[in-house]
Parts: structure tokens; sequence; C-alpha cells
């Protein structure tokens, strides 16, 4: 499963025998939420996964695959978009009884402190006291 795709576009496709093709388009690579599943059950396996909090406060889920070089973000079935989580919870959720991955997760943030539609926490909403915040003194 390491060609490149068998109609030479550089998108994921199904060949008649039903061999899923996984190919990065572009410098953003997507697969979709079919393909990593038919990747998975033909015995592929994820390397890595990272949770990608956006401005807007949804998730996205992007892979890392053993036998393909990159980061693949994962985009909706039959859909360029990409497939995005409210929750961070749920997205967890979805890689482990989905992809049945056990590994660490990343989990990663977009949101700037400060910005309107993308504010991050501020300490009080954290409920951490800013003057015993153990992040900042190692303690």
């Amino acid at each position: 499963m390491t060609n490149p795709s068998p109609d030479g576009t550089g998108s994921p496709a199904e060949t008649h025998d039903g061999e899923t093709w996984i190919v990065a388009a572009n410098s953003e690579m997507k697969i979709r939420l079919r393909s990593l599943t038919l990747y998975l059950q033909r015995g592929g396996e994820l390397n890595d996964i990272r949770l990608v909090e956006g401005a807007d406060g949804t998730w996205t889920i992007w892979v890392r695959l053993k036998d393909r070089p990159g980061e693949f973000r994962l985009n909706r079935f039959q859909s360029e978009e990409p497939k995005t989580y409210k929750d961070v919870a749920l997205a967890v959720a979805c890689c482990r009884r989905d992809f049945g991955y056990l590994g660490a997760i990343t989990l990663v943030t977009e949101r700037i402190p400060g910005k309107p539609n993308g504010a991050g926490a501020k300490p009080a909403d954290r409920n951490v006291d800013p003057d015993h915040d153990q992040s900042r003194t190692g303690t």
C-alpha cells in the first residue's frame, strides 16, 4: 500500500480490488474518515494522533500513519471539510474506539488569549490561583 494512487490524481482512491490508497495532495495532507477506516482494517497502523483546537473552539484530528510520511487531517466522509468535534473528550473517544489507537494523544490549541472568538481561558476560569500556579514554579 505504498504506491501512489492508481489514477494519478494524488487523492485517496479505491481500486477495483478494494485496495485503498492514501496519498497526500498539496502541502495540506488530508485523509477521509472512510479511507482511514479501510486503511486500518487492512492492517495499517497509526503512529501518532494530534488534536488541534481551532480558534472557534472545535477540535480536528491529525494522524501520522506508520508507512506514510507527514501528518494527515481527518476529513468527513465524502467531504473536503475537516471532521470536527465540539468536545475534546468525544475526539479522544473516537481515536480510542473507532481507530483502536491506545498511544499518546497530543493536544494543541490555536486559540489566542485576549482575542475575540478565540479567547483562551484566564487563570480564574481554569480554577488556578496565579500566585500558586505550579506550572510556572515547577513544583
